[in-house]
This record gives C-alpha cells, structure tokens and sequence, in this order.
C-alpha cells in the first residue's frame, strides 16, 4: 500500500499538482522506510513554493532518520548542500551506506557534488571508489583529474585529465583545465590540439568558449600576444552570447547597498564563543587566496576557503529564495531581519571548519556586498579587503572563465560598470564600521609580504611564528582558478600584466580613468 501512495504522490509531483502530492507524501512520513524519500520530497516541494524554511526543516528532519539505501540518501546529500547544510550533508556521506557503497554512479554523483563544493579531500574517495567499481567514462576521469588538481597533486591530475580526452576528446572543460596545469612552453603545450578541437567542435558550439580562454592561456604563455588576444575576444564574445548580464538589476542590488543598514550600523549584542571567521573580500582575482595561503601557515588559522554560508543564512532568515548571489531584494528584506539571530546561524554552520583552531577565513570575495549585514551579524569579525590595481584586477578577470558567477566579466564596458560600483561602495563600510576593515594592496603583498602579512596578523589579533611565508613546501587543498600558481613562491610577475595588452585593453583603460 506505502508503495502505490508514493507511485500516486510521485504522479502528482511530476505533473506539477503540489497541493495533492504534498498530501502523498506527508500520508509516508507515518510509514518507517518511507519517512526519508517522503521528506526529501516534501522538501523539493516547499523549494518549489518558495519556503526555504520549510524546506530546511524537512531536509534536517530526513537527516536524523536511518536511512540504508544509497540512492535515497545520495539524493538528501545534494538537498543538504543546496540549503547550505554543507556539515550535515558531510555526516550523511560518512554513513556506510555511502561510504560503502558498490553503486558506482551513486559514488560519481557524490564524487561531483563535494568537488563542486571546494573539497577534493572529501571528493576523492568517492571518485576513485566508483573507478574501482568499474566506472570508466569521461566524467569520472575528469572529475578525479580535478580533485587532484586541487589537492596539489599535479601528475596525477595530468593522467587523469587526459584519460578523460581519450574518452571524450571534445571535453571542453577537461581542456581547460589542462592548459592552466602547467605554464605552456615551445615544447610542450597542447595548441595545435586546441585549434584542432575548435575547428573541429566550430565556434558555435556551446562549448567553445573554453577551447578559446584555453587558447589564450597558452598562446599568452607562448607570447603569441597577436593570438592570443584574437581568442580571448572570441572567447569572451561567445561566452557574453551565452550568459545573462543584467546590468540594471546590478545597478539596483548597489543602490539598495547603499541605502541599507542604518549608519550606527553596529551590534550591541555579545561576542559569540568558540572560533571566529576572518573575512577576505574585495574582487575576483585580487589575491584573496594568496592572502589567505599566508594566513594558513599560521597554527591559529584555519583555511576554509570560498564559504556561502553567509548568504545562506540570510536567505533563511528572510525565508526567501533566490540566486546563489546577493541580489536588491534580499537586501531590502535582510534590512530588518534579527542579526544576532543571523550570526548564530553563520557560526553554527561554519564553525566546524576551524578544526579546533582559534579562527577560520571566509575567502567568498563577493561577501564584500554583505559587509554591512556580517558586520552587524557577527561583532567579532574583522575584515581584510585584498585591493589590486584597477586594470591588473579587471583584465584578470576578463581572461577568466568562471563557471557560473560574474557575468559582468565577459565584456570590458561591464567589467569597468561594476569595478566603479565595488570602489563607489566599499568607503561606505569603511564608514560604517571604522576599524574593522584593513585595506592590503596585493603589490605590497608580493613585493613586501613578510611586512605586509605581519600587519594583517596583527590586526587580526594573531601571533607571528616562523615558516608563515613558506607557501611552496604547504600542501593542501586550493579549489580556487589560482590552485596551481598559488603552490610556487610569492612572486611579483603579475604586477602590470595587463599592459602586455594594453593596446587591445584602451577601452577599459579609458573606462577607469578616474581610478588610474
């Protein structure tokens, strides 16, 4: 009888009637082996109807149910990660019924899911469990390729993502990563393959504009600049074509920054105990995670990387859905919502990551828009705001294909648009929360990094010890564009970069005047 209730609900869910299969599956929660399948669904539910709160409730609510079978709990792992309940859905793959499992697309999917999450160490057993059960298709290789790429371990990488070529040759994706594993050389680099793969795919294959940024990275290494700038603009060009930039909407989430939060803007309300986060922000590019590598060597700090617990948990507390990123409307309805209430939430969720050390960072570089409401959130946060010069930081962004964040980022004039709103709007956290934010030029960062780290130390309240700046014999994980050069020394190299280019880059250039 349980089955054919969950055949009648799974009816009503396909067809899209959610009042009668919210009554299915809520008549399961009464029958045992029903209960986790029924709450995930019901939780899929209320996404649909807008409640992330609800939905929450059902998902943590399936979590404390037993639960055998992989495939039901594979699916409350993605749920989990969805609504930001990354530390549950960790417990959840833990259980031997994951962990042991025999089915390998059930271990791929978990593979994929904590390799998109930032956590190849956790994404890695998975990945090679299912190989050892026989996998052996062009995801699988290109997601354990991609692990270990974050993981440092860079061979390894290369043989995996080449196993994955020979399975799919035209694995864009797969390209790219290959051409940003090593600095390309006369001898060895995959160009002509590139150029062969593109006339063969065509440029208007959806999957042609990371063949182009692939070009562009080698063609650059090469110093074919003539090139390498000619694929790059046809990259950036087809990617524009494929990605939505709406820059009203854009205009209107900074006006509303600019309206929100009161000017005493401060919390009155205690210092949480336990660890506390350190915030990195400012731009895409801007050496947030050289900042936070330095900060790493030190015994008190915890690197947990590129977090979207912050803005989770301002969603949950506003109880609305919307994009992965900040937008005017979670802003205006964030303005009143209970902000201790909101920082209990953050910590509670991200303060696991510290691993028992004093402090932990939040790397999001985007977490510069919610300044005001962490501030007012979490009095113990202090911020580091990574500034790089305009024209470095823009065309390093430009030459980058992010996956699915910064549309801005593929057309100069954009680009230009939001650098000028980031800089219009970051003297008004300064204002608001005065000594709470420390400005660290990345050209003081690679040209004086000891001096330069041992003040952010000591404004983050931390004691210098010996071997801080050793980056290159660190190992760990580095799930960011930079995890390959981020294993070398510091260096300078990328100061005044752009003006390799700077003929091709005058319209930028002339768009930042005012900041030059």
């Amino acid at each position: 009888m349980a089955a054919q209730y969950w055949r009648e609900a799974e009816r009503h869910w396909q067809l899209g009637r959610l009042a009668q299969a919210r009554t299915g599956f809520e008549r399961l929660l009464k029958v045992s082996e029903w209960i986790v399948p029924a709450r995930v669904r019901l939780a899929r539910i209320a996404l649909q109807e807008g409640s992330l709160r609800e939905a929450s409730m059902h998902a943590l609510a399936a979590a404390e149910v037993p639960e055998s079978e992989a495939a039901v709990l594979e699916a409350l792992c993605g749920l989990l990660i969805q609504l930001g309940e990354i530390e549950v859905a960790l417990d959840i793959a833990c259980a031997p019924a994951l962990s042991q499992s025999d089915a390998p697309e059930t271990l791929a999917a978990l593979g994929r899911m904590f390799c998109e999450q930032a956590m190849p160490e956790v994404a890695l057993p998975f990945l090679l469990r299912a190989r050892a059960q026989g996998l052996d298709d062009a995801r699988i290789h290109y997601f354990t390729g991609l692990a270990r790429l974050y993981c440092g371990q860079l061979d390894a990488a290369e043989q995996d993502l080449e196993a994955c070529l020979v399975r799919e040759p035209l694995h864009a994706a797969c390209h790219r990563r290959l051409s940003v594993l090593r600095r390309a050389t006369a001898d060895e680099n995959h160009v002509q393959r590139l150029r062969a793969v593109l006339a063969l795919a065509g440029e208007s294959h959806p999957d042609a504009p990371p063949l182009l940024y692939a070009l562009f990275k080698e063609l650059d290494d090469l110093d074919d600049r003539a090139a390498a700038w000619d694929a790059l603009e046809r990259g950036m060009r087809q990617r524009r074509a494929q990605v939505r930039h709406d820059a009203m909407a854009e205009q209107a989430l900074f006006d509303q920054l600019h309206r929100s939060v009161p000017m005493d803007g401060a919390n009155d309300g205690a210092l949480a105990s336990g660890p506390s986060p350190i915030f990195i922000i400012g731009q895409p590019r801007s050496g947030t995670t050289l900042l936070e590598r330095i900060l790493a060597g030190s015994p008190e700090v915890e690197d947990a990387g590129e977090l979207r617990d912050f803005g989770f948990q301002m969603r949950h507390a506003c109880d609305l859905i919307g994009p992965p990123h900040p937008d005017a409307a979670l802003i205006r309805h964030a303005q009143d919502v209970d902000h201790d209430a909101l920082g209990q939430r953050y910590l509670a969720r991200t303060q696991w990551r510290a691993r028992g050390r004093r402090f932990y960072t939040d790397k999001l570089p985007t977490n510069f828009l919610l300044v005001g409401n962490i501030a007012r959130a979490l009095p113990q946060a202090r911020f580091l705001h990574m500034v790089r010069d305009p024209m470095d930081v823009c065309f390093s962004n430009l030459k980058e294909l992010f996956a699915d964040a910064y549309p801005h980022s593929y057309d100069m004039q954009d680009m230009a648009a939001h650098y000028r709103r980031y800089r219009d709007l970051m003297p008004r956290w300064h204002r608001l929360f005065p000594g709470r934010i420390l400005d660290v030029q990345y050209a003081d960062l690679v040209v004086s990094p000891e001096a330069t780290a041992r003040r952010v130390l000591e404004f983050c309240g931390i004691d210098w010890v010996d071997g801080i700046m050793q980056m290159d014999a660190r190992q760990g994980r580095i799930a960011t564009a930079s995890s390959v050069q981020l294993r070398e020394p510091i260096h300078a190299r990328h100061l005044g970069g752009w003006k390799r280019y700077a003929a091709q880059l005058h319209p930028l250039c002339d768009a930042l005047s005012d900041f030059l």
